[in-house]
Order: structure tokens, then sequence, then C-alpha cells
């Protein structure tokens, strides 16, 4: 909701970082204040591929994203990335609306 795309950054893919700040971006001023209401995770899938492991996540819930607003149902899959070797952290690198 902050749109802190240097935050957002630490977070994701280079791919997937560019695709989000272009949403940000197209979303110029607009404001939005998103309350979690209730928050489900579910892991579909632990794999590795190549050099790194990879996750996928089901998030479902309900979510508010007005105040005042009824609570709407959300469901996506994440997929976070990991290397295998080093220490580098997980990162999304994509969400997929179910």
């Amino acid at each position: 909701d902050q749109k802190d795309l240097a935050t957002i950054r630490d977070f994701l893919t280079p791919e997937l970082y560019r695709e989000i700040e272009a949403d940000i971006r197209a979303a110029g001023d607009s404001t939005q204040q998103t309350e979690v209401v209730t928050l489900n995770a579910e892991v579909l899938d632990v794999a590795t591929e190549g050099d790194l492991y990879v996750v996928s996540v089901r998030f479902s819930g309900l979510i508010r994203e007005a105040a005042g607003e009824e609570p709407q149902q959300f469901s996506e899959i994440w997929h976070l990335e990991k290397p295998v070797a080093g220490r580098g952290g997980w990162l999304v690198a994509g969400i997929q609306q179910t």
C-alpha cells in the first residue's frame, strides 16, 4: 500500500520487480489501504530446479481494500526461490491469481 519500491525490491526477483514496479507506476497517486482479515498458507510444492530451491505456497483468506467495505475472498499461489548454495534468501519469483 505504501508503494515503497526500494523495500519491495529486496523481496522480489528482478523480473517480478519490473512487473510490480510497472503496475505501481501505472496506478499513479491512487491510494489503497489493504487490511488482511484472515490469512491461510499451504505449501503446495517444494523442488530443486538446477541451482535453485523452489517452493509454491497458496495464500488465501479475506482482505478489505477500503475502509467500510465488506472483506473479499482471495486466493493466490506465490512461487519463491532461493539459491541452493550461498547465503541468498527467499525471493518471490511469481504470483498467480487462482
